[in-house]
Order: C-alpha cells, then structure tokens, then sequence
C-alpha cells in the first residue's frame, strides 16, 4: 500500500488554479485502487509579504473563504491538511516542502511535488500507483514524461510525440492537449516505466519521491523560502548514488505533463486589477531574486555538507 502526499503552495491570485487542479485529482481519484492513498497537503500563503491587503479591492477573507470551498471538494482522499498560512513560518514553496517533509506521518511512504501551472492525464495518478508497486530501490523517484523544453539536457524525459519539435516548444503548447496525448498513448499500450541512469526532474510536475529520499536529504533551511531546492535534491540524490546508496530514477513513459505557459496566471490572471500582488511584476522573477540570490549563496556549502553527511 502506498500513500502519497501531494504537497501544494497557493498564492491567493491561484486560488482558481487550485480549483481546477483538485478537480483534475478528483477526477482521477476514479481510476484508483482502493489501497491508492492520497493525502492533500495544500497551503494558502496570504502572507502581506506577497499580497498588500492594505491596497488590495479584495479582502483576504474572499480567498480564504474560496479555500474552505474547495477543500470541501476533496472528500476522496485518505485525510487531508488545508492549512491557511499567514506567518513567516511558509513565505514559499522551499518553506512548503521543507515544513511536509519534516512534520509528515510515519504512514507517508512518497511526496509528490505538484505545482499549481501543471497539466496532467485522468490517467497518471493511476499509473503512478501502478509504477510504484514494482519499484524495489529503496530510494526512488518518479517522474513523467515532458514536453519539449530548454535544451537536450532535458531530452531524457521528453515523450517522443515532441523530440521533433523545437527546443523551447513549451512555451506555445497549449496545455490542454495532454489529456489526448496521454490517452493515446494508453491507447496504444505505450505507457512504461523506465530507469534513468541520472537524477533529473524539474521540481512540482508531478514528480514523486519516496519518503525516506527526502527525509534524508532534506531542504536546509539556509535555502529559504525559494530557490534551488529541486536541483539541491537532484544533487543530494546524485551523490548518494556515487556512495553506493540503493537510489533510482524512473521515467512513467507516455504519461505527460507540462506547465501552462501560453496561458499564464501572469498574463491572463481575473485577480491582477483586485490585489496589490507584489509578486506580479516580470511574472515574479524581481520579487524572488533576493531569495534566490541567498540560495545560491549557501548552495555549496550546504551540499559539502550534505556529502559529509552521507
């Protein structure tokens, strides 16, 4: 049996993007064994940090009472924390992750990182509980297949139906084609599971760790609230291979996801006019270099230290 804990971090100007993607588990919920356990582990960060409620048309009220609706919604699941975050305690996705990795039930055998941007088939989280019944590393992770990115780095994960395409085809794709993509290739008796011989994921596409990984690894604290936590366990895991560590990747081959960039919450965004959202300018790249400078700044030492570790 196997219990996953999706870990989720929503700004109040996702609060429908969080709607729809807990609809989109909801729906895949229906393909799931009776043993396939989801646990939500979903924040709304209404931090004055991000959103200046002062300036704002909208009250925080209307986007914690719009939380409390949805989280009605998840009703499937095996339990569920929606936690409503407004201290110095969660300011983003880093502090997320590293507060559900710490604080998780021994019963979490994976987490999954899921981001609000994210397109996925009905059909992955069934395959995903599948691939992890025949997993026998003791340290693993999943991830499905992409769509075109950056450069061939990332080719490793791309489904083929896009290596023909451009690199930088992501940013055009429209993101409700996955469905159909996906379901043909189900269609077709094309969906794998496939080990990777290196550690590459880009963090919240539905890729999905077992629990003691990233328990061992961890995310420092030094890291902060955003920056570098993705590729600080990509490292982590890398080097716990070198060492001899029982650590695989897997690749669930013709399940695919991508991010909605043609459609982007910065760009076509109901709320941009109602809240001071400081995070809205240059689609957040300024608000968060600070923190991704102080990221990179305690990177190596915290990897050296890491490596000590194990």
């Amino acid at each position: 049996m196997s219990n996953i804990q999706v870990i989720i971090h929503c700004l109040p100007r996702e609060i429908d993007s969080l709607d729809r993607i807990l609809d989109d588990l909801k729906r895949s919920s229906h393909f799931l064994e009776e043993q396939d356990n989801i646990v939500l582990d979903v924040s709304l960060n209404t931090s004055f940090l991000f959103t200046n409620w002062e300036k704002s048309k909208l009250d925080k009220d209307f986007f914690i009472n719009k939380f409390n609706i949805i989280e009605k919604k998840a009703d499937w699941t095996f339990r569920n924390q929606f936690l409503v975050e407004d201290n110095e305690k969660c300011l983003g996705i880093n502090d997320k992750r590293r507060n559900s990795i710490r604080s998780a039930k021994e019963d979490i055998t994976h987490f999954m990182y899921l981001d609000l941007d994210v397109f996925f088939s009905s059909l992955n989280l069934k395959y995903l509980f599948d691939s992890l019944d025949s997993i026998k590393n003791k340290y693993s992770i999943i991830s499905p297949e992409l769509v075109k990115l950056w450069d061939p780095s990332w080719d490793i994960l791309t489904n083929k139906n896009y290596l023909k395409h451009e690199y930088g085809y992501f940013k055009e794709l429209d993101p409700y084609s996955i469905e159909q993509i996906s379901l043909n290739n189900v269609f077709s008796d094309e969906v794998n599971l496939k080990q990777i011989p290196d550690i590459k994921f880009g963090g919240g596409w539905f890729d999905t760790f077992s629990s003691n990984l990233l328990k061992l690894i961890d995310i420092p604290d030094s890291l902060g609230p955003y920056g570098l936590d993705d590729t600080f366990i990509m490292q982590g895991a890398n080097i716990m291979k070198s060492k001899g560590y029982d650590v695989s990747q897997y690749v669930l081959q013709g399940m695919v996801v991508c991010e909605n960039i043609k459609y982007s919450l910065y760009d076509l965004n109901p709320y941009k006019d109602y809240i001071h959202d400081n995070s809205f300018n240059n689609k957040g790249r300024n608000f968060k270099q600070k923190y991704r400078e102080n990221s990179n700044k305690n990177f190596n030492t915290e990897i050296n230290k890491l490596n000590n570790k194990l």
